[in-house]
């Protein structure tokens, strides 16, 4: 197995991997876990790293059973991503505490923006127009989980962006007393049962869910007769990103980006700039060595934890090779050195 040595002071492991061609690869990852600062005002001193420094997942993991509920974490196997993924895990917050019928979620790394509207919990009822939304419950905090957001699964029909979410029916009458999702894009209200908008939310989209299923390629019996078990020919790197389309970075966030959390705290917005690091990683076979600096590709906001996981990456060609694999490194590279392509 490979031998990896951190010299960093965050956590670091090492995959093994095959890329689009096929072709073994070595993915050295770092994950370095940062204390988000208090709510309500700007941070104005750099991002101290926590205590305990939480590993780069090796499965997957969900929120509940898998199939019936939502990705928390991701296996950080991909041999590439091509842009910085941004999550965020959390739950929307009435202001100060005291319960609301509606609120907003707003994120902003850097240039990207992704924003949500959060409704109290709502039911289709019958009325003198046919069926509309109750006035929402008074609520002092949402989930901001997939789970409540649109979609879901009845006994014809499959939400594919969404098989866990609510309020999918078939019928009208089906509809009656049901609950319209909590969590909305605020450009797609629903305004009748029939609605099918985006799902919204800030979370990780599962492999098996559109349209991120949509970039895996094609499955079929020339596939299983000439490729399988690697990937498509007309296989997308797009399926190995894991945010929603509008919080996906390209290209890559390198560190030092402005964040504004707001709506996820009762105390306020959270507001701090990205730890800026380079980090650089080493890989030693028999017959070569090769140092490469590492891609800062993953940013996970959790302001529950008060904390927030930058996650940088490094892939080797090892094709064939993985025998003579001697030692890989990973450190920080020091202010006076020179970058590293």
């Amino acid at each position: 197995m490979p031998a990896l040595k951190n010299f960093t002071p965050f956590a670091a492991t090492d995959f093994l991997s095959l890329t689009k061609q096929g072709e073994e690869c070595l993915v050295l990852v770092v994950a370095g876990s940062f204390t988000l600062p208090p709510p309500g005002r700007l941070a104005t001193t750099p991002l101290s790293p926590c205590d305990e420094q939480v590993p780069p997942p090796k499965a997957d993991a969900y929120w509940g059973e898998p199939e019936k509920s939502s990705l928390r974490y991701e296996s950080q196997a991909a041999y590439t991503r091509i842009a910085t993924d941004v999550l965020l895990h959390g739950r929307a917050w009435a202001p100060r505490g005291r319960k609301v019928t509606r609120t907003q979620v707003t994120v902003r790394v850097g240039a990207l923006e992704k924003q949500a509207l959060v409704s109290g919990a709502r039911v289709w009822y019958r009325s003198l127009v046919g069926l509309s939304a109750s006035d929402p419950l008074p609520f002092e905090s949402v989930p901001l989980q997939y789970e409540h957001s649109f979609g879901g699964t009845s006994a014809t029909w499959r939400e594919a962006r969404n098989p866990v979410g609510e309020g999918l029916y078939e019928s009208a009458k089906d509809a009656i007393d049901k609950p319209l999702p909590a969590i909305e894009e605020p450009r797609h209200p629903i305004r009748k049962w029939t609605d099918r908008p985006p799902p919204c939310g800030f979370g990780p989209v599962a492999r098996h869910w559109q349209p991120r299923l949509g970039w895996a390629g094609t499955y079929n019996a020339a596939w299983v007769k000439q490729r399988a078990p690697l990937w498509p020919e007309d296989f997308d790197e797009r399926f190995l990103q894991t945010a929603p389309q509008a919080l996906q970075a390209s290209p890559h966030l390198r560190g030092g980006e402005r964040v504004v959390l707001d709506g996820v705290s009762p105390d306020g917005p959270i507001a701090f700039t990205l730890p800026a690091f380079r980090l650089l990683a080493r890989c030693t076979f028999a017959r070569r060595r090769e140092r490469r600096r590492m891609t800062l590709d993953m940013v996970l906001l959790e302001p529950e934890e008060r904390r927030v996981v930058l996650t940088w990456r490094a892939t080797f060609p090892a094709h064939r090779e993985l025998a003579t694999h001697e030692v890989s490194s990973v450190r920080l590279l020091e202010p006076w050195e020179e970058d590293v392509s």
